[in-house]
């Protein structure tokens, strides 16, 4: 009898059949599961990755801008620096010119008026530099100058004491307290000043 025309071979066959269809069908279904998970978990390790890089990236460039932003501060402050210097140095020239002129006894009355106002004595001697010498006449025009401005009476007197530097050194009478009107520390009160000036004008003239 041929296995075709046996019935029951027939129905085994039959059963096999739809068995092997139904394990190919699983088989399929459960690769497709596992693929589409693999792809959804490549798809979600991308995007993660994406992520950390475009995270690393923004930290690689805020650090570069940090950078540059610290390098263009230097390079402005070394600029600043160099003109505060240009400056300064054109000040030396020209109060160097000025100390040479005899007219600056003039200046040295007012700053002998101005530390006299500042010390505030009734009495107070007076040192001063070999490059800067001061006389009886000079006090009594800053004497003049310190009534004309505050109203206030002063006596001045010479100091034996002499000064290494451009300007003048008042002092009370005990030598207890005394107000340095010399050059240079008059440049240093005012070099806060004149860093100002020029940090001002040179973002002045950036901005244009």
């Amino acid at each position: 009898m041929m296995t075709e025309d046996n019935p029951l071979i027939q129905g085994i066959l039959s059963e096999a059949e739809e068995k092997a269809k139904r394990t190919i069908a699983d088989s399929e279904e459960e690769a497709a599961a596992i693929i589409s998970e693999a792809e959804e978990r490549a798809a979600r390790e991308c995007e993660m990755e994406k992520r950390s890089y475009s995270v690393r990236l923004e930290q690689i460039q805020a650090r570069e801008e940090s950078a540059r932003r610290g390098i263009d501060r230097l390079i402005e402050l070394k600029g600043l620096d160099t003109v505060y210097k240009d400056v300064m140095d054109e000040v030396d020239r020209r109060m160097s010119e000025k100390i040479a002129s005899p007219s600056f006894s003039s200046v040295i009355v007012s700053w002998i008026a101005e530390a006299a106002i500042g010390l505030d004595k009734k009495e107070a001697r007076v040192s001063f530099s070999e490059k800067t010498p001061v006389t009886l006449e000079m006090l009594k025009e800053a004497e003049e100058l310190v009534k004309k401005e505050t109203g206030a009476t002063v006596s001045l007197s010479l100091d034996t004491e002499r000064l290494s530097g451009v300007g003048v050194v008042l002092s009370s009478m005990d030598g207890k307290v005394s107000y340095n009107n010399q050059l240079d520390v008059r440049m240093r009160r005012y070099s806060r000043d004149i860093k100002k000036i020029v940090q001002e004008e040179n973002a002045r003239q950036n901005s244009r």
